[in-house]
């Protein structure tokens, strides 16, 4: 009986985990100490080159792992069942989900930054990407085999899970957490608080500012991107495609909480603290799904047709 497919991969991915959550240790201990002083250093002004090429840029695509791990659940399931009306509701569900999203970041891009040039842009190219996304996914696990499908099934149902949480614990924290975002802190005077001393709800600040910095949603979204990682085991691709794979979800990881900072939205502690939450959530989760779940999913991966 063929094992879930990350057992083969043990020791990589718990050396991966180890390696993450210590460097994510180290750096929420530098930024409990000097968070406002590396937020002043990183942060650039507003509508420069950098703000938009890097900072709007990585925050808009921020949403998209997250949304792609799901649309890619959707559009495997619909591979591998046979029923019609399996397949409609899975490729229905991707088509909202991915609609949805688009829109979604879009919305809070602009929204966020008030750009009026950007709407008539972002919108028809941001919609094209969707569907051109979604083409590209349906075409690469065409070609897949029954058994790889499942065991890709079996990775983003577990980064599926982890993207519900992750964002939903990240989300509540914003909500009653409170602090302060460093812009409004740099440039209209607002009190700066650690990370580790929550403010809570009220105040003439908030109601001007809102105190919603703490954990960073964006970060926590971009987090998926390192399903990437164990797709490629589970796909079994090519040892240059798996660099490519592990380049783009390094990149992803750093940049897109990094461009929080850079817009001065965030501190190194909210993105940092997003990232520890994901990190906590996968390892849960895989626990979790192997333990309860664990002969189901052997039966559904070594299932025949």
């Amino acid at each position: 009986m063929e094992k879930l497919y990350l057992k083969n991969h043990k020791k990589s991915l718990i050396w991966i985990l180890s390696s993450v959550g210590l460097t994510l240790i180290v750096l929420m201990l530098i930024g409990t100490f000097f968070d406002y002083q590396i937020a002043n250093f990183v942060a650039v002004e507003q509508h420069g080159f950098l703000y938009y090429a890097f900072g709007v840029s990585f925050e808009f695509l921020a949403f998209w792992p997250a949304i792609l791990v799901n649309v890619g659940l959707f559009t495997a399931l619909a591979l591998l069942f046979k029923k019609i009306i399996l397949k409609i509701l899975f490729y229905g569900l991707s088509g909202i989900h991915m609609i949805g999203g688009v829109f979604g970041s879009v919305f809070f891009t602009l929204s966020n930054h008030d750009h009026s040039v950007s709407l008539a842009i972002s919108l028809p190219i941001s919609f094209i990407i969707g569907i051109a996304l979604t083409f590209l996914l349906w075409f690469l696990m065409k070609r897949l085999n029954s058994n790889i499908l499942r065991r890709v099934i079996y990775i983003l149902v577990i980064g599926a899970i982890v993207a519900l949480t992750t964002n939903l614990l990240a989300f509540i924290l914003q909500v009653f957490w409170g602090r302060y975002r460093f812009y409004v802190v740099y440039e209209y005077g607002a009190p700066f608080q650690e990370w580790f001393r929550p403010m809570g709800r009220g105040g003439s600040a908030e109601d001007l500012f809102g105190s919603n910095s703490f954990p960073s949603i964006h970060s926590a979204s971009v987090s998926l991107i390192a399903i990437l990682i164990p797709l490629g085991w589970a796909m079994k691709v090519k040892r240059p495609t798996q660099i490519s794979f592990i380049v783009v979800a390094v990149v992803m990881f750093i940049c897109g909480p990094f461009a929080r900072m850079v817009l001065s939205w965030h501190y190194l502690t909210d993105v940092v603290f997003s990232l520890i939450i994901a990190l906590l959530m996968f390892i849960i989760t895989l626990l979790v799904v192997d333990y309860l779940f664990k002969k189901q999913f052997e039966k559904f991966i070594i299932k025949k047709y």
